[in-house]
């Protein structure tokens, strides 16, 4: 078939006029997008809101101080190790040596010059410049040293951390000696010492305690947090020696802390038994010994307590010293005025105590000299004499009398506090204890 000219002039007059026509739609319906996008209202607002810009020319990222002004806050602990030294710790973490003096300025407990290694330093920097904001030093479990930073200086307190008392009840039956067994018991080497220091006037440690005595303490259990840290003071204690009992009960009275009976006499006597630590006794009191020098048959109206040369000796009581000085026979020797008739003498000294001369008034259990064999004496001991109104009297033996007793209306409220304390003491018994009390000499 054959087409003329004219009918391809039209063909392509419509295809012209339909590529325009789609054209046009395009362009009208992009342009009612846009403006749909423009004319959206704020939920808040009753205009507008502007065309969102195309996101591919958009930076999203937050603006951002330059590191300069970036400051943190750091918190660091550090164990010390031996050699170290606050100069050393802080400036390997970056503190200044100005902000070091102020800190040693700060310590008026003089704490950073007793460091030791396990000692914990927490500091708080401020970051990036190490700038020293706190610093915590713990040293002592019961307390911790806190330094704190003020506009051209540190500022220093010391925190007592809260301790729980509790009271704890032991006891213990002797087959070896006071302290194996009382170690075995679970009780602290400090409590022992307590618990002898306690009933030293009654009981000789040294030479009294025998196999099947028994003893039972209520003492005090210190915690923090829950941890167990140490003990205390014993409240009370109860002890049963060679068939005989002895009770004590703390209390404090007007005049000061002290252990009483149940019924309120003081523990304290007015003399020590023994004024000296000794190894044994070597020559009791006897008015018919045998001199071990002379071989002559001499009363020896003292008692000898083998120790070693320098072993510290205590007054048995307070009182005045009299004369502290050679004797003939005594080498350096000390005697004591204790008032009411009563004098002490302690001799073969090896020296003595500082300030220890005539008119000087001593305390009971005060050093006054040390152990020697100056004089007479075969060997390093104490020789010491114990005299009423002058007439010389066995130590071992004598009654000591008691301290001063307390006054009528404390013993009233005592009383009833240690009744209470004797209650709990019963309570706590086990089978053993109670059956070491029904063996008592009654």
């Amino acid at each position: 078939m054959t087409h003329s000219p004219k009918l391809w002039l039209t063909a392509f007059s419509c295809f012209l006029a339909l590529g325009a026509g789609l054209l046009l739609w395009d362009t009208f319906r992009h342009q009612e997008q846009s403006e749909t996008l423009t004319t959206i209202n704020h939920p808040k607002t009753a205009g507008p809101v502007a065309a969102k810009p195309a996101l591919d020319n958009v930076n999203l990222a937050p603006a951002l101080p330059s590191p300069k002004q970036i400051q943190t806050k750091e918190k660091r602990t550090i164990k010390l190790a031996a050699g170290d030294s606050l100069s050393s710790i802080l400036t390997a973490q970056g503190v200044s040596n100005r902000q070091i003096y102020q800190l040693t300025q700060a310590d008026t407990k003089e704490a950073f010059k007793k460091l030791n290694p396990n000692d914990r330093i927490t500091i708080t920097l401020e970051q990036p410049n190490a700038q020293l904001l706190a610093l915590t030093l713990e040293q002592d479990i019961r307390q911790y040293e806190v330094f704190t930073a003020q506009e051209n200086h540190f500022s220093h307190k010391t925190i007592q951390r809260a301790i729980d008392v509790i009271p704890t009840y032991k006891e213990a039956r002797i087959e070896s000696s006071l302290f194996v067994d009382g170690s075995n018991a679970g009780i602290a080497d400090k409590l022992l010492f307590q618990l002898a220091s306690i009933f030293k006037w009654d009981i000789d440690f040294a030479l009294d305690i025998r196999r099947g005595d028994a003893f039972a303490i209520l003492y005090e259990e210190q915690y923090i947090d829950g941890e167990a840290i140490g003990t205390g003071n014993i409240l009370a204690a109860e002890f049963i020696n060679n068939g005989r009992y002895f009770e004590a009960i703390r209390y404090q009275t007007e005049r000061r802390i002290d252990y009483f009976t149940a019924d309120g006499l003081s523990l304290r006597k007015a003399f020590i038994r023994t004024p000296v630590d000794f190894n044994r006794i070597s020559s009791r009191f006897n008015p018919n010994r045998l001199h071990p020098i002379f071989k002559t048959t001499q009363p020896h109206r003292g008692v000898d307590y083998a120790a070693s040369e320098g072993t510290p000796v205590q007054s048995s009581g307070d009182g005045e010293i009299t004369y502290a000085g050679d004797i003939r026979g005594y080498g350096n020797a000390v005697i004591i005025d204790h008032g009411r008739g009563y004098t002490t003498l302690y001799a073969h000294l090896q020296g003595f105590a500082p300030n220890i001369k005539t008119g000087y008034q001593v305390s009971q259990g005060e050093e006054i000299g040390y152990v020697g064999q100056t004089g007479w004496a075969t060997g390093p001991h104490l020789h010491y004499e114990f005299r009423v109104n002058g007439i010389h009297q066995n130590p071992e033996t004598i009654a000591i009398p008691n301290d001063s007793p307390m006054s009528k209306d404390e013993l009233t409220v005592y009383l009833r506090y240690a009744q209470s304390i004797k209650a709990t003491l019963q309570r706590s018994h086990s089978a053993m204890f109670k059956q070491a009390l029904s063996q008592i000499r009654r």
